[in-house]
């Protein structure tokens, strides 16, 4: 198989891959993506400019396919982790309650390390890097509020800290769903996040 581009890159980048009902449920290579359409498991929804050629066939590189006859949507339990915590509260900082970027966020543990136990009356393995003991923060207030409780500096949250039920299972940058035509189907399942401050 040849392309009309580089053809390790333009094998390797990315689909977005929607069940039957048009959902999206993940990303997959363009190697992967042709695989699906030429075995018929996967009809194409939106192609992109580029061919892929070999000496029987020329098809054009796929941007969304759509995967025939699967109507399963992927749920699952929200892993805890601090990218998880950022995304929870949808990039603001839960002090300032302004959205930054992703390069400019941290998380904060509202309790922090050095007061829990006194606080707490617990040791660490109970409940202190948590969903209820983490929020978004950025730089800035993270860096102001220090080892200090938010009583003592009169801050409050923007919102209290909760487990989430649930999570879009995708994240992807909105530039990138743009450019590749994906936006109308990133309604559902997807959280779009701005990657440039």
């Amino acid at each position: 198989m040849s392309t009309t581009g580089s053809a390790t890159s333009i094998l390797n980048s990315e689909v977005l891959v929607l069940n039957s009902a048009f959902l999206p449920i993940r990303i997959s290579s363009v190697k992967e993506a042709i695989c699906l359409v030429m075995s018929e498991r996967a009809k194409t929804v939106l192609e992109g400019e580029e061919v892929v050629r070999s000496p029987l066939v020329s098809i054009r590189i796929p941007s969304i396919v759509s995967v025939v006859g699967y109507n399963q949507f992927p749920r699952r339990k929200v892993a805890f982790s601090k990218l998880n915590v950022i995304y929870r509260d949808d990039m603001i900082c839960q002090y300032c309650g302004h959205r930054y970027s992703m390069r400019d966020l941290t998380v904060d543990h509202i309790i922090p390390r050095s007061r829990w136990e006194t606080v707490t009356g617990k040791d660490f393995k109970e409940g202190f890097s948590s969903w209820m003991n983490m929020v978004c923060a950025c730089r800035w207030c993270n860096g102001r509020k220090g080892n200090r409780l938010l009583q003592e500096i009169n801050w409050f949250l923007l919102n209290q800290p909760r487990e989430p039920e649930y999570l879009p299972h995708l994240i992807i940058s909105f530039e990138k769903a743009k450019r590749k035509g994906w936006l109308p189907y990133c309604t559902f399942n997807v959280r779009l996040i701005n990657v440039r401050p």
